[in-house]
């Protein structure tokens, strides 16, 4: 539903006699009833009331939006004000208020102020528009550059044929993959290119890019870190590169692409030209990023039956919910194996991929030796083996007669592969126990100590801290996981620790300097990001000021770590944030862990800013 057909020239006021946040709301509330969407203001007024004791609905830059669903109102609708002088409504960014629109929606109309309140958020971003709002003469002028701003939007929309394609997705699919799709989207509004981006983020493809985009695009931006669909750009021009690099440098890859600057993919030869560590890199993500549901779903099930652990064997509930956590730890090696060989080798591979990772979880080997433990270092293996093994089919089966093309991929090659694969690794698997049993003897051995304990967890925050979901953020992560399904559940606290710190430091800092950040509203949006374990959102903010930010938040993310392992703090899932902070062993000692690092990396910021003014 478009913006003006929700709001008439009866509900907007462009000279209100308002003085202070209530006065404001309630002549909102006024015009609304004047406009007949209302029929009971006071009902209505009530729930406005209530969303606006949940937090503050002045969103920033001169703009509130208070809304309220409720039987107080007959019909959705809007009502608007601008007060040219500003207004204290307590917005997010402390600045004074000038533009006021008020969302109301029917008790039964599910999520129609949710979606009025997306639009309107939307429109507003711009602000040439605002201005032009705060600004206009008359009602008429009000509602027509509302309408003209709508149908531009639906303009660009409709472009059949974008310039420049672009591809996003991160080993988690959360942060990262839209971070970079919104900067790639805005880069290229600032240059007026044309582009459209797909995501490939934890709730699957979304914004597909078609087969007649790609035929009459100029360019493909892939900015990934793990595996998308890449054989339908064969013989296109393509930029392939990390995910960080489509946040950080999105207008040079807008510009680029448009240039028609990037490389002829051919999908068979494309992955012998990347750097070996980024395909490792890449792999082994593609792998973690599948199997990282399955380590949620089976770390929260464990958390709940621990807290009833006197209860499992006498309640048949229970009990069913304990063999289903069961099933689902067995299923995360297997997973891990089957998506790292499909990221090498295409589907093919997938069913031994899974089969060679059946073999790790189940502890099959040839050799003498025992394979009693399930190892992440088996699993990966397995992945890469599979992976590797279905590449040399696939060459071999190249040279197969026409006539038996069409079963190889569903007969000879899973068949063949998986038979290799099996052998290969119940011979190596009691070998590949052997070094996982030494690397956790050693990080038993570091655990043992205070000391070195403290410093691994120190090392552990730090890792997470120093690129933010880079290689070496991943690394930690990867370990972290590793550790968790060897039943190790500390140095995963740790590293969750260390992950959470630097948006709260961000967020902090901007809190305590209303100035310090250009983007203040984006800053403050660090407190949810960091709740919820997700340190990519410090990335932007890092990069402005690397040499003074950078260091603060390493420091502090090691200084969390450090403190995790001292108090003895643990966990069993590996994601989730402060969302689970029931599930962690020593809840308040994390939660004060958490605090003081936060507060001591904060410091740090404002102290080697300091310095750094003084030493210009």
């Amino acid at each position: 539903m478009r913006i003006t057909e929700l709001l008439d020239i009866n509900s907007i006021d462009l000279n209100p006699q308002v003085s202070n946040k209530e006065e404001a709301i309630n002549h909102l509330v006024d015009l609304l009833d004047q406009s007949g969407k209302l029929n009971d203001k006071e009902i209505y007024k009530e729930s406005v009331l209530n969303r606006e004791a949940q937090s503050t609905t002045g969103i920033g830059d001169g703009v509130a939006i208070p809304h309220g669903q409720s039987e107080g109102v007959k019909t959705a609708g809007l009502s608007a004000m601008v007060v040219k002088e500003g207004l204290d409504f307590k917005s997010l960014d402390g600045q004074p208020t000038y533009l006021f629109f008020m969302i109301g929606a029917p008790k039964d109309s599910g999520g129609a102020h949710l979606q009025a309140l997306a639009q309107l958020s939307t429109l507003l971003m711009e602000e040439d528009f605002r201005n032009a709002l705060i600004n206009a003469s008359s009602k008429e002028e009000f509602l027509q550059l509302i309408d003209a701003k709508e149908n531009k939007k639906e303009e660009v929309k409709e472009i059949v044929h974008p310039a420049v394609l672009a591809v996003t997705a991160c080993p988690t699919g959360i942060a990262h993959t839209f971070m970079a799709a919104k900067a790639l989207e805005q880069a290229g509004e600032k240059l007026n290119i044309s582009i459209k981006v797909e995501t490939n983020g934890q709730e699957g493809v979304k914004n597909q890019l078609t087969q007649d985009d790609i035929d009459h695009c100029t360019c493909i931006i892939v900015a990934a870190d793990k595996k998308v669909e890449m054989q339908r750009f064969e013989a296109k021009k393509v930029i392939q590169v990390p995910v960080r690099d489509g946040i950080s440098k999105a207008e040079e890859l807008v510009q680029k692409a448009n240039n028609g600057d990037g490389e002829i993919y051919h999908h068979d030869t494309k992955k012998e030209k990347q750097n070996i560590i980024r395909l490792f890199y890449k792999h082994l993500m593609n792998g973690i990023s599948h199997a990282l549901p399955f380590l949620v779903a089976s770390g929260v099930l464990y958390g709940i039956l621990y807290l009833v652990k006197d209860q499992v064997l006498s309640n048949q509930s229970l009990t069913l919910i304990n063999y289903v956590q069961q099933l689902i730890t067995i299923m995360i090696i297997p997973i891990v194996s089957a998506y790292i060989a499909d990221s090498i080798a295409d589907r093919p591979a997938m069913v031994s991929g899974f089969a060679g990772g059946l073999i790790v979880c189940q502890g099959i080997s040839m050799s003498s030796i025992s394979a009693n433990s399930t190892s992440l270092l088996a699993g990966i293996v397995a992945g890469f083996l599979a992976g590797f093994v279905s590449l040399i089919l696939k060459k071999l089966f190249s040279y197969l007669p026409q006539c038996l093309k069409g079963i190889e991929a569903s007969l000879f090659h899973p068949v063949l592969s998986t038979v290799i694969v099996l052998f290969v690794m119940i011979y190596l698997n009691g070998y590949l126990y052997i070094a996982h049993s030494y690397i956790l003897q050693y990080v038993s051995l570091v655990e043992s100590q205070m000391s070195t304990k403290i410093l691994f967890g120190f090392v552990l925050g730090m890792m997470m801290a120093i690129d933010n979901g880079g290689p070496i953020n991943k690394t930690a992560y990867v370990f972290g996981i590793g550790m968790l399904i060897s039943y190790d559940y500390y140095p995963m606290a740790a590293v969750m620790a260390g992950g959470m710190i630097p948006p709260f430091i961000i967020a902090l800092t901007a809190t305590l300097s209303k100035n310090r950040f250009s983007n203040r509203k984006d800053a403050l949006m660090n407190y949810i990001n960091g709740i919820s374990f997700i340190s990519e959102g410090a990335i932007p903010f890092i990069q402005q000021e690397s040499t003074v930010i950078l260091p603060a938040c390493c420091l502090a993310a090691g200084l969390a770590g450090a403190l995790s392992m001292y108090f003895e703090c643990s966990i069993t899932s590996p994601h989730g944030g402060l969302f689970l902070i029931w599930m962690v062993n020593n809840p308040l000692y994390y939660l004060a862990l958490i605090v003081l690092s936060t507060v001591v990396g904060t410091l740090l910021l404002f102290i080697f800013t300091k310095l750094k003014n003084n030493v210009k």
